[in-house]
């Protein structure tokens, strides 16, 4: 079977990989728990998050980078913000229940529901169940010390939609995260001007499609 991921997928997918992990505060006593014990606590932390972000992807079968950039809203759980700017508009917003996919340019607009069940462990790490996280994932911390923290995570079963998610914590706050896919595609997330709990307002989470807009709905996950 061949498996192929188009973009508003992986994007997708990676939105929900960054939901899985939010900036929290590390404190230095994590550094004596073992990996997995120090990612669950400090998952635990924070409810809302937002930053400006810089994404660069490039596969594995060329040079070249393919360069986004806009901001973001998280608010756990399930309910998540990204809107590009450059190089093309497109907002993909979550209220926890539904996902929509909007692409300006095409004007067209796409829900479908949120499936945290999915095979990446995104509930399972929103959860901070640190027992059936280590069933998912093989967690380590190749870096830890007062100001720089990085977990590593590797899938344990070929399910997943990724081969590894790396997750670097600078001075307590998640500054990149790293998606490698299972077709090479490597996906690297950089943040700036991050804020810490947040006050978003009632509606930042909600989408209506403008007039005008072809809609697509799928009732399947």
């Amino acid at each position: 079977m061949q498996l192929v991921l188009n973009k508003k997928t992986f994007v997708t997918h990676c939105l929900t990989a960054l939901l899985c992990v939010m900036p929290v505060s590390v404190f230095a006593d994590d550094t004596e728990k073992d990996p997995a014990q120090a990612l669950s606590s400090v998952l635990k932390s924070y409810e809302r998050f937002s930053a400006d972000f810089e994404q660069i992807t490039r596969s594995d079968q060329s040079s070249e980078s393919e360069i986004s950039k806009g901001e973001m809203q998280i608010e756990r759980p399930g309910k998540f913000r990204w809107e590009t700017n450059t190089p093309f508009p497109q907002l993909i917003v979550s209220d926890g229940d539904n996902v929509w996919i909007y692409d300006p340019d095409l004007e067209q607009a796409t829900r479908k529901p949120v499936n945290l069940e999915d095979t990446n462990g995104a509930a399972l790490i929103l959860n901070g169940n640190i027992e059936e996280l280590q069933e998912k994932f093989d967690i380590s911390m190749p870096v830890s010390d007062a100001s720089s923290q990085l977990f590593d995570l590797q899938p344990k079963n070929n399910q997943s939609s990724f081969q590894r998610i790396r997750i670097y914590f600078s001075n307590g706050v998640m500054s990149e995260l790293m998606l490698q896919d299972v077709l090479g595609q490597q996906t690297t997330i950089v943040l700036h001007n991050s804020s810490i709990n947040p006050a978003f307002s009632d509606t930042l989470f909600e989408f209506t499609p403008p007039e005008g807009v072809d809609v697509i709905i799928s009732d399947q996950m």
